[in-house]
């Protein structure tokens, strides 16, 4: 009886250890994904300027620099990874900063304004610096009337710039190129009359193709640096295989690790698949509201993050995808719930994902970072 019993234990014991195991395997019961647990498990609130409460953008330089656009106090400068932080608003209009995108390959900055309180109250414009936002030069662009892409610009390999924003006067697209450095820009070609607002652009780091997310007209995409583009997706509709994918508001565009495309809009996040003459989209994540998303990227690991417009129905402020977007849980331990996640980018220099979290209701907005990268 003493061994039978003793038996019984170590067999109950067993399946214990084979749980606690899985568990652990899994991230530990909460719900964050295990590959955030690895890489540190929490966000952590990052040191920004004194008074720079509305932070709507923030950057890398290759030189180490980190730069920041604030929508009431404009743009700064640290030079010791956020210890301190130097205002560089000498030369511009106002001091309504909306992104500051520092050029990966030359390090000259390209900063944009955009119009509070109305449409067409304050100007919109871009500006260029080639000595860290010590002195600023306008690029000339027509006119704008709401403010600049939310992700700022792309920068393809040669040298191109490609920005745009909000509902240019007809029949301008809202984007425009500049093929020498930002003296001079031309509107940009589409096969689509009617895409006015620009809301994001991105460098497929895989393609190295250039993809644009517009108001009303869905996704476009560009093989020849930003010069002309082309539509990727059917314009908005309701949610209909037959007719066409919800696709209004595109936001934010990041890449998985194959170079296949993601976008977030007001149906969620919708996800492509080459069909050899077009591309294919699946919903991989959908929006029940109507709170169109805001914020995806990837992180050094391949890991991606996406982040919502405020949403009452929703608190959750990121989620996460550890294949390729196939699945997401949620992975926003630190972070205040109900935000919204306005940037993702990783830093260079120490491998780190970074995120402009805020509230789209208060204009408030702060600097958070993952932990320690995925080793």
């Amino acid at each position: 009886m003493a061994f039978t019993s003793a038996f019984r234990k170590r067999c109950a014991i067993i399946p214990a250890i084979l749980l606690i195991a899985v568990t652990l395997a899994c991230g530990g019961g909460g719900s964050h994904a295990n590959a955030f647990l690895r890489g540190g498990g929490s966000w952590e609130k990052v040191n920004t300027p004194p008074g720079a409460n509305q932070i709507s953008f923030v950057d890398f330089s290759r030189d180490g620099h980190w730069f920041i656009a604030d929508r009431n106090q404009g743009f700064y400068r640290s030079a010791d990874q956020g210890a301190s932080w130097t205002q560089v608003n000498s030369g511009i209009a106002t001091t309504f900063g909306w992104t500051i995108n520092a050029n990966p390959f030359n390090g000259d900055l390209i900063a944009s304004l955009f119009s509070p309180g109305g449409l067409n109250s304050s100007p919109v414009i871009f500006y260029r610096s080639a000595n860290g936002g010590n002195t600023w030069s306008a690029i000339p662009f027509g006119h704008l009337s709401s403010a600049t892409a939310w992700t700022g610009c792309a920068f393809p390999a040669n040298g191109n710039i490609v920005c745009g924003g909000y509902w240019a006067p007809s029949p301008k697209t809202g984007g425009w190129i500049s093929t020498n450095g930002g003296l001079s820009t031309t509107t940009v070609s589409t096969a689509s009359t009617n895409s006015g607002s620009v809301y994001a652009l991105a460098l497929n780091p895989v393609t190295n193709d250039l993809w644009m997310g517009t108001e009303q007209n869905g996704i476009f995409r560009s093989t020849d640096n930003g010069l002309t583009w082309r539509a990727a997706s059917p314009a908005a509709t309701s949610v209909d295989p037959a007719h066409g994918i919800q696709d209004t508001n595109i936001y934010a565009i990041t890449f998985d690790v194959h170079g296949n495309v993601l976008f977030g809009s007001q149906g969620g996040i919708w996800k492509s698949s080459n069909s050899g003459s077009g591309y294919r989209w699946t919903n991989v994540l959908s929006n029940p509201n109507t709170a169109a998303g805001e914020g995806l990227g990837r992180d050094a690991n391949g890991v991606l993050y996406y982040g919502h417009k405020h949403d009452n129905h929703d608190a959750t402020v990121v989620r996460c995808s550890t294949d390729d977007g196939r699945t997401w849980q949620a992975c926003d331990s630190g972070l205040p719930p109900g935000l919204q996640v306005h940037r993702f980018v990783v830093n260079p220099s120490d491998g780190k994902l970074y995120a402009v979290i805020g509230n789209d209701l208060s204009l408030n907005g702060a600097l958070y970072r993952t932990g320690s990268p995925v080793q």
